[in-house]
């Protein structure tokens, strides 16, 4: 997957976006710190930006499509209904990933816009709890206040169901789909591209 005006072999870049508190669960922070230790020596570009930092997610956003890089916009929770506004924003293509996406308050019709046109491929990783605890109760809360889940996710184009609870990004970035692919597996073909 490469944008279209992508140079070939050009490194990709993930860009991830935690949700509400993330910044002292560092649920999505940690992951993406560990990630960036992992692919930045091999030339990625990994970068974190919190649900409410959005205008600066897009600059970067916009910087890594600018150097022709493959795009992977990962976002958990509020999170995903922020990289759903940065994708919509962009131009070029993107991998677009919500990890069990809540979308926060907004008009009631921003909930029924369909798909970015900058996501070539969006994967909605659903985590259903087998044992709910306190972070699957605050998502609850979340679903209430926020009206539930962007119709953009409930349309995408692979769909991972996980047991996991709400806190376990980690594990749902691992959780494998029907097709065998993990959220990761998706990440890792932006570098085939």
């Amino acid at each position: 997957m490469a944008s279209a005006t992508a140079t070939l072999n050009r490194p990709p870049a993930e860009l991830y976006i935690g949700g509400a508190a993330d910044e002292a669960s560092r649920l999505v922070l940690g992951y993406s710190q560990a990630r960036r230790r992992l692919l930045e020596p091999k030339g990625w570009q990994v970068r974190y930006f919190p649900h409410y930092r959005i205008p600066e997610a897009l600059d970067f956003a916009r910087a890594m499509a600018g150097e022709g890089r493959p795009l992977g916009l990962i976002g958990h929770s509020w999170g995903a209904d922020g990289a759903l506004r940065v994708a919509r924003r962009l131009e070029g293509e993107v991998l677009l990933i919500g990890a069990d996406p809540v979308a926060k308050p907004a008009l009631p019709l921003a909930l029924w816009q369909g798909r970015p046109e900058a996501a070539r491929i969006l994967v909605h990783v659903d985590a259903v709890a087998e044992a709910p605890d306190r972070s699957d109760r605050v998502k609850t809360v979340g679903y209430l206040t926020g009206g539930g889940v962007h119709r953009a996710w409930r349309e995408a184009d692979h769909r991972i169901a996980t047991r996991l609870n709400h806190w376990n990004f980690a594990g749902m970035m691992a959780a494998k789909g029907p097709d065998g692919r993990s959220a990761e597996d998706w990440l890792a073909s932006l570098g085939t591209a």
